[in-house]
């Protein structure tokens, strides 16, 4: 068990030096809904979730609630069964709030694009504040898109 650890905190131990919470004292809080797709996004999110990627660290976490979250994380194509319950959670946050898609599915609809339940990507219908592409992204390029969107925000202040 210690020599996985060893290996584990040497092969992250760089980036986790370039992480420093970059926000508020509280970490930003993130909640994350699934409108469809294969679900490697979602699965990469739980992976950034963990050890690690010390996504906790950098100033972020996950909740269960849209109520309590600052920004909504969105994976997969819209399809028409999940757009009002992505409405849903997104009329229950409280404002100032953000909205991020993850993956080439949530952005434009990717390989499920053309399928009669889909809608499309959310790049046609909303405007969103970070778009991170991958099919699907790693959880190293979602927390680096994370930390540079909280950094632009803390600069522009």
């Amino acid at each position: 068990m210690g020599l996985i650890r060893a290996v584990m905190q040497t092969a992250f131990w760089k980036d986790r030096q370039k992480r420093k919470p970059l926000g508020p004292r509280w970490p930003l809080l993130l909640f994350h809904v699934d409108t469809g797709g294969c679900g490697g996004c979602g699965m990469e999110l739980q992976a950034m979730a963990s050890l690690p990627y010390d996504m906790q660290g950098a100033g972020f976490g996950f909740v269960t609630s849209p109520r309590a979250a600052d920004v909504l994380l969105v994976t997969g194509p819209l399809t028409r069964s999940m757009a009002p319950v992505l409405q849903a959670a997104w009329d229950a946050m409280p404002n100032p709030k953000g909205l991020i898609s993850v993956g080439n599915c949530a952005l434009d609809g990717g390989l499920f694009s053309e399928n009669y339940a889909v809608m499309g990507g959310l790049e046609r219908r909303v405007t969103v504040d970070l778009a991170i592409a991958g099919c699907p992204p790693s959880p190293q390029d979602v927390l680096n898109g994370l930390c540079a969107m909280l950094g632009s925000a803390a600069q522009s202040r």
